[in-house]
């Protein structure tokens, strides 16, 4: 089992989710692993029993296929390439980023230009995935990535998003949003700030 799910890129012996997830189903069946085989030991009467859950693990485990497939791109991750692509940006497809303390995060993408390189997280539309925006810039920025190196592009605009979610992202990135590229394109190339999208007075 452990050797199939290697096949296709799932590992269940690092510190990942599949081992994790792979060692709290054997430990449900009452069964362990040795040299990537489920194995289990009961009295000789609960043999057929044994052979069940035996049975039921291994298709459960083999369920774990799915933690190896491709991350699916949201519309806003194809327009935002698109707009790259058009206004002819070199960057790259979501680059890994090492950690100072040697974790790795993995943005929707680093845009290069002569003067600096920008990560940039784009958010579709839901408060999970705003959150996941708002620890990944945090993260970054202990990368020694400054401020103006750190984008994160919204849906929509200003008016779709809680305004507390809002401010509390732009203390710590610009936030641009994808009704303005315009705005996003002049950031990205030639470093204009971008405003912050809840005004201070509010």
């Amino acid at each position: 089992m452990a050797a199939r799910l290697a096949d296709v890129g799932v590992d269940v012996w690092g510190p990942t989710r599949a081992a994790t997830a792979w060692t709290e189903t054997l430990s449900a069946f009452k069964l362990h692993e040795v040299d990537g085989r489920i194995v289990g030991r009961r009295p000789i009467n609960q043999a057929a029993a044994l052979a069940s859950d035996i049975s039921s693990a291994m298709l459960t485990t083999d369920g774990l296929r799915w933690l190896a497939a491709p991350e699916r791109e949201s519309k806003l991750v194809r327009q935002f390439y698109q707009f790259l692509d058009g206004a002819r940006f070199a960057y790259d497809r979501r680059p890994t980023i090492e950690l100072p303390r040697g974790a790795k995060v993995r943005p929707t993408a680093r845009v290069n230009t002569s003067e600096r390189s920008v990560l940039v997280q784009a958010v579709g539309g839901t408060e999970q995935a705003l959150e996941h925006a708002l620890s990944l810039v945090q993260r970054i920025e202990r990368a020694n990535y400054a401020f103006d190196q750190r984008l994160v592009l919204l849906k929509g605009d200003p008016t779709g998003w809680p305004p507390d979610h809002l401010d509390l992202l732009a203390d710590h990135a610009p936030v641009g949003f994808s009704d303005r590229m315009d705005q996003v394109g002049q950031f990205l190339k030639k470093g204009t700030p971008l405003a912050r999208p809840v005004p201070a007075d509010l």
